[in-house]
Parts: C-alpha cells; structure tokens; sequence
C-alpha cells in the first residue's frame, strides 16, 4: 500500500515519508545518490596516489616523469570529485526545494479541506513553525543528508577494501578504533530522539508564543507587562533553555569522544605496519598504502556518526508535517447537484467540537425564502456555531444540516458558496489593496463594479481619501481603518458576490456607535430582497425579524416573533427586560437618537408589526439590519 498521510494507522519511517514528497523525482534522487558514491571514490585517487609517491621517495624509484603521472592523476581525480560532486548537490537541492514547495502546497490545500475548528484553536504560530521552520529543517536532509549519506557509507567501504586486498591485517588494524566509536556512539544515541523531541517542541512552542506576545503587545504594554512577566513567553523561553541544554548534554560529550577516537587509526596501524615491514611480510609502498587510504575515509566516516541526530531530528519535523496532512477533512463531492430552492433546514443535529463536550443539541428549524431568521441567546448557547454548520465549515456531529433539500455534506464547497455569503464580526482583510480585498468576492468584477459595491456598503467616501484610493494596501490602511471601516469593506466584498443567502454572524459587535449606523445601513443595502440569517447580540436589531430562533445552553427554547416570544418564550422575555433595564440605565438620549428611534417605530407600523417602545429605550436601530431589511 502507497505510503500517504491518509493512513493514520501508523507513522512510516523517516526516510519513507521523505520518499512520499519526493515522488516526482525518485529517480532523480538515485541518480543523485550515484554520482555522490563516484564523487567519493574520486576522493579516495588522490590518497592512494600520496601513498605511491611517498612509496617512490623512500625506495629512490620516483622519476620526474612518474611524479608528473601521479600528479596527472590526482589533479584528475579532484577534478572529478568536484564534478560528480557538484552535480549530485545541484541536482538534490533542485528536489530538495522542489519537496519543499510540495509540502508547503499540501499543507496549504490541506487548510482549505479540514475543518474550520482545526484551524481556529491552532494558534498561528504553530502554523508558522510547519510552513517556515519545519520546512526548512528538512532542506539540509534532502539536499545534504539524502545523498551523502550513502557516499559517507560507499567511500569508506570502498577504502577498506582495498586495504583488506593488501593485507587483511592491516584492515583489522585500520577498524580497531571503530568499536570503540559505535560504543561511544550509542551512548550518545540513548534516549536521543526524545530528547530531541522535547528539544524541537519546545522551539516551536517558543516561536508560537514569540507570534503570540507581538500580536498582544499593545495589551501587555497596556497593562504594564512585560516579556518577562508575560507567562506564556517565558515559560516557553525557559523550557526551550533547559530542553536545548538537555539535549547538548546528551550529544556533545560523547560526539566529542567519537571524533576524538575514530580518526586514530595510527595508534595500531603504525605499530603494526612496521612490524611487519621488518619481518619482511609487507613492502613499503603496501604499507604507506594501508596508512594514508583510512586517514581519507575518516571525515566521511564521521560524517556517517551524526547521521542519528539527523535522522531523528527529521523525523520529528517530518511527523509535524505528516500529522497535520493526515488530519481528518470534510468531505464533499466534487460534482455539482440539484438543489431544491434556497433554505437551510436543520433536523435534530447535534454538535461537538474535536470529540469534545457537545454543544449543540438535537436542533431543528428551518429558513423561509426572502425572509429574516435572526438567532439569539446568551453568550456561549451555540449561535454563532450554527452559522458556521450553515456555511459548511464543520459538519454536524449528528442530524442533517440541509441546503436546498440536499445534504451540506453532499453539496460541493464550491456551489454551496456561491449561494452564500458569510460576514463574521472578526474582519479579514489581505494584505492587497483596497480594490482586490472587495473583489475577492467576485473575481471577474471590474473596477466600476467594484466601486458601486463599495459605494452601497458605505465605503466609497474613506476609501478615497486613503492616500492611493482604491489601491491603497490594506496592510497599509489598517492602521488609519476603524473596525467599521473594516467591516463595511468586508460587507461590500458580499455585496459584490452577490450570493441570494446572507449569513451575518454578530457583524456589528465590534462596531463603534459613529461607525454602527453606517455598518447597519451598509448591511440593509445587503441583504435586500435575500434571505437572511442573522446572529444578533443588540435585540433592538431582531424585532421585525420573521422568525426568532432562542438558544440556551446549545438548544433551541423558544421560536416566533418578537411578540409571541415575549409572551411565550421566558428566556427570551427575561433577556429583553433585561436589555429595557440596560437602556433605562443609560443616560438620556440626544434628540436626533430619539427621532431615529421614532422613524424606526414609524417604519414597524407599516410593516404591521409595531410593537410597543419599552419605556426608556432610546437607542438608535433605524439602521439594523432586520429592521430595514423589512422596509426594504
């Protein structure tokens, strides 16, 4: 079976999952790997040409012309060296970077496929840490590690056997330190990978709360904290301290005694050689021979000693990688289907986040066409979670979220989007200017489109007195935007979709008062002649609403309108008496408030559902949404 983070039944190997991303070029990575192994055997040439040389001097048989050969030869044999070598590096790094940017694709395609909860209680820093730092840990194994690791392997094997054809015991005596370097080696390797583990997690945990402590700097620097007294931060700097120190422990001490021992060959060769060149079993050229090739295939071999660490540390990176592509996704089809009008309907659907506490129980209702749906309750009931079953971003632990008659989960993404537009209350904008921010709602529109969208949300006057208008960047512009200049663009990218159903999850919660009747008008010129579903936390804005759902406590408790609820639904009248009591409270309203709260008054009548102004209310909602959209 093809090895694939779709398995989750087990982790493969390191190398198995560096395989899987290097699918495309497999045999380009052999053929890698063969040209550093000649690269090594190159190398060897001109140790082996020092040993005839040096052979020549002593015996007086070295002639000018044989010198010259030899040298030939050498100089060759580097050149050779260099070439294979820098061949098999240009063509490792190209894959290298190639497997680089494959990871970086899947992981980025893989964030549009898993459910929105997978990627809201991830912290950004730890998406940070896989697309840049794991990523990039992994370029020296690919490029480096990959195809040197079966030279460091193929070169010093190649070398001790020519030294074991001369004189096997040579080749014993050349090997004697090796045992003693695998025993110093694997006290190195014990309990190295945890260690390692540790060491990697908790840099990736620091780096995530590095991400975390610049975001919330202005709140730390509010309340007078700082880096040291931000807890999150410096406990992650403190356990990458220790971890790091942990993990030097474990391998510098003993990788020291490796390097120290390998490389000392002579101490038994030497001895040897000349003992036996004075019984007259072995000729001076055969003995410079066994004594200068193991000097040569030393650095590889050491080389070869650190590859544990690297090995384990690529696993760790890898595993990273691999977990999150094996992340259960949502599944949809990819063929679009027959949809049977323009409702959402719930049927007995409950839900739960990542097998959590369930929050969501046993709901059922249902949208009517060209009409208001507007859910309310206390914070935390569940609101804000069934607009995110409408828009697909989870789906229902159990029951049928249906759109059109047709099951979410059997709807493309695709086609369900382009019936619905979905504006939260955190606003997003692209770091592109103003222009393509609202035309990521309908990429083909043009300029003049464009800016009739932006003129119907409210937008047109700011943005033009941004210093590039419309092409100004939004990174730019977020530091002169209020948060409902932000949602007002955000609005205008829907209206400029299009889409017949509108989903506003508590759009103007973040909204300033200057900026809340504009963000509010913005939002009747939206929803106009659609259906809309509204979460609202102001109950002023729901009252001419056709259906109010209730929620508490993850179920729905009451549903009608705004009279029958008050009569009928205690949770729903206790929150309203509530809300009367908080504007009672308030101090007395300006005269232009009063006329608003008049007009609006005013427009409920001739809708037919006037009700009558509790004593004391004087706020402004001639602009929310539920109220125009009925006087549209």
């Amino acid at each position: 079976m093809e090895v694939s983070p779709a398995n989750r039944d087990a982790r493969p190997s390191a190398f198995a999952k560096l395989y899987y991303f290097m699918r495309p070029d497999r045999g380009r990575m052999v053929c890698s790997l063969a040209l550093a192994c000649v690269g090594e055997v190159a190398g060897m040439v001109p140790y082996v040409v020092i040993a005839l040389l040096a052979a020549g001097l002593v015996e007086g048989t070295l002639t000018l012309e044989r010198a010259a050969l030899l040298a030939g030869v050498a100089a060759l044999a580097h050149t050779a060296r260099f070439f294979f070598t820098w061949r098999s590096s240009m063509m490792s790094h190209r894959i290298a970077f190639k497997a680089l940017r494959t990871m970086r694709e899947q992981m980025a395609e893989k964030m549009e496929r898993v459910p929105m909860g997978t990627i809201i209680d991830t912290p950004t820093g730890t998406f940070k840490n896989r697309f840049v730092d794991n990523v990039n840990q992994l370029e020296d194994a690919i490029a480096h590690f990959m195809p040197e690791l079966p030279s460091n392997v193929f070169g010093p094997l190649l070398a001790m056997t020519i030294v074991f054809l001369i004189d096997w015991r040579m080749g014993l005596a050349g090997l004697a330190t090796i045992p003693l370097g695998v025993l110093f080696y694997a006290a190195m390797m014990r309990d190295y990978k945890p260690k390692m583990a540790r060491y990697i997690s908790s840099e990736q945990r620091m780096n995530s709360s590095l991400v975390e402590y610049v975001n919330g700097i202005q709140v730390i620097k509010a309340f007078g904290r700082t880096a040291s007294s931000y807890g999150g931060f410096s406990e992650a700097v403190a356990e990458y301290h220790d971890s790091t120190l942990a993990w030097f422990r474990q391998s510098w001490v003993w990788m020291a005694a490796v390097k120290a021992v390998v490389p000392c060959t002579l101490l038994v060769s030497l001895p040897l050689g000349v003992w036996l060149m004075a019984q007259g079993q072995l000729a001076l050229p055969a003995f410079l021979t066994c004594i200068v090739i193991p000097l040569g295939f030393v650095g590889p071999l050491l080389k070869f000693a650190q590859a544990g660490g690297m090995i384990s540390r690529m696993d760790v990176c890898l595993n990273v990688i691999w977990d999150f592509l094996g992340e259960p996704e949502l599944s949809r089809p990819c063929e679009r289907v027959r949809l049977a009008g323009e409702s959402f309907s719930f049927e007995n659907v409950s839900f739960s986040y990542h097998e959590g506490a369930e929050v969501l129980h046993d709901v059922s209702f249902e949208t009517r066409p060209s009409q208001v749906t507007a859910i309310v309750g206390p914070s935390g009931s569940g609101k804000s979670t069934v607009a995110k079953l409408m828009a697909g971003f989870w789906d229902a632990t159990s029951g049928r979220v249906a759109f059109g008659g047709v099951d979410v989960r059997d709807i493309p993404f695709e086609q369900l989007m382009e019936r619905v537009s979905y504006v939260a209350q955190d606003t997003f904008l692209f770091d592109c200017t103003i222009a393509d921010n609202i035309r990521m709602g309908r990429p083909s529109a043009s300029d003049a489109e464009v800016e009739a969208a932006a003129r119907a949300a409210g937008c047109h006057e700011f943005v033009s007195r941004l210093p590039q208008g419309y092409a100004t960047r939004a990174g730019e512009a977020g530091e002169r935007l209020s948060g409902g200049e932000k949602q007002r663009i955000a609005i205008a990218r829907a209206i400029l979709k299009g889409a017949p159903i509108v989903i506003l999850d508590e759009a103007t919660a973040y909204a300033d008062p200057e900026n809340e009747a504009l963000v509010e008008r913005a939002i009747s010129k939206l929803v106009a002649g659609k259906t809309l579903v509204t979460i609202a936390h102001r109950l002023s804005t729901v009252r001419g609403a056709d259906q109010i759902l209730v929620m508490d406590a993850g179920r729905i408790v009451g549903r009608g309108t705004h009279e029958e609820l008050l009569e009928g639904c205690e949770v729903y009248a206790r929150m309203w008496s509530r809300y009367a009591d908080a504007l009672s409270s308030e101090a007395p309203a300006s005269s232009a408030a009063r006329e608003a709260g008049g007009a609006h008054d005013a427009r409920a009548a001739q809708e037919g559902r006037a009700t009558q102004v509790q004593e004391g209310e004087t706020r402004a909602d001639s602009g929310s949404s539920a109220g125009e959209r009925k006087v549209r």
